[in-house]
């Protein structure tokens, strides 16, 4: 008899469970425009949320790397409350591109108020601490550990005015950027250690983003030698020109926006992955009013290639790039990633 009643209480107590569950959860949905340091915390009001770095090192031998830190949370559909962590090192005179990943699956990173402290789990091989434009990142990937400090430099770059930016084809997203973050730190590599310095990028970018993800896009964060970054975001498909805008943002720290009949993003060349079969683009050429820069991938080889199932287009290429004159005088550095070629 007692186990009878025990049965009887089971759906019982799931459906006051589930009830006290509709009533203290986060309203999901517009929680109204940008506001920093407190945006930078993680936000449970979001589907679909994201710490982006990545970045440029030298070490003072004069090698030089690029790194990404990535951290993104999802929490959708009741039961999807999961973390995907990223994190690759490139070593450009190595000719060389590093990665890992971590799932952290039925886990949210902590609330915490105007700030963020993220890690891969228990291990803490990847782990980003931070707010306001001072972040600490330590990150680990095969023979190679980073230990960096970040301090931004600009004031960070509102997009889409602050405000929620509805997408033609669904959902919406929030969106902003640390475009200039001296960095300084260590790079370790087979237990030797160098001192490095460079920049870093730090986007952050949180709303309902499912289906963003699904069109794919290029992305290029382009860091100029006369102190100007360039923010340029093109969605893949032709019937999404009208959501591909970029940024200039001088130095001063002003920037201007353009809409996507201000600027062309040319595809010079593709490459096709000896470890996945996809074909990625291999080279651009970016024009912006009367200004023209030539962007070249300094690995050809930067591909990430994620091996769970349930990312929208888990392989993606992000890498470390040049950034050049047409007649190939130096310009800067950039990063670009690619997302949305690789869906098999």
């Amino acid at each position: 008899m007692l186990k009878q009643a025990t049965k009887c209480w089971i759906p019982w107590l799931l459906l006051v469970l589930f009830a006290l569950y509709m009533i203290f959860a986060p309203v999901k949905g517009l929680i109204g425009p940008v506001q920093l340091p407190q945006d930078d915390a993680f936000l449970p009001e979001e589907d679909v949320q994201w710490w982006y770095w990545t970045g440029h090192l030298e070490s003072e031998e004069g090698r030089q790397f690029g790194f990404e830190v990535v951290f993104f949370a999802f929490d959708s559909f009741l039961i999807f409350k999961d973390q995907l962590i990223q994190i690759a090192v490139t070593d450009i005179d190595g000719n060389s591109f590093h990665f890992e990943e971590h799932v952290r699956a039925f886990s949210l990173p902590e609330q915490l108020p105007n700030a963020f402290n993220l890690s891969s789990g228990s291990d803490n091989k990847v782990t980003a601490v931070g707010g306001g434009g001072s972040d600490t990142l330590h990150g680990e990937v095969g023979d190679y550990v980073l230990d960096l400090q970040l301090v931004a430099d600009k004031e960070p770059v509102i997009h889409y005015g602050g405000g929620p930016h509805p997408y033609h084809f669904g959902g919406y997203t929030y969106y902003y950027s640390r475009e200039s973050m001296k960095t300084t730190g260590t790079i370790t590599i087979k237990g030797e250690r160098y001192k490095v310095s460079g920049s870093s990028w730090f986007d952050r970018q949180y709303g309902e983003l499912y289906q963003a993800i699904e069109q794919g896009w290029q992305w290029f964060a382009i860091e100029l030698d006369d102190n100007r970054q360039i923010m340029l975001y093109d969605i893949n498909g032709e019937q999404n020109k009208v959501e591909s805008y970029a940024s200039i943002t001088d130095a001063s720290g002003k920037t201007k926006n353009f809409g996507p009949d201000e600027f062309t993003v040319t595809i010079l060349d593709h490459w096709t992955s000896p470890n996945t079969g996809c074909t990625y683009p291999s080279g651009w050429r970016v024009n912006i009013n009367d200004e023209e820069w030539i962007v070249e991938p300094l690995v050809k080889d930067q591909e990430l290639q994620a091996e769970h199932h349930f990312w929208v287009g888990p392989k993606y290429w992000e890498g470390a790039s040049s950034v050049t004159s047409s007649e190939g005088t130096p310009l800067g550095k950039a990063y670009v990633e690619l997302n949305g070629y690789c869906k098999k």
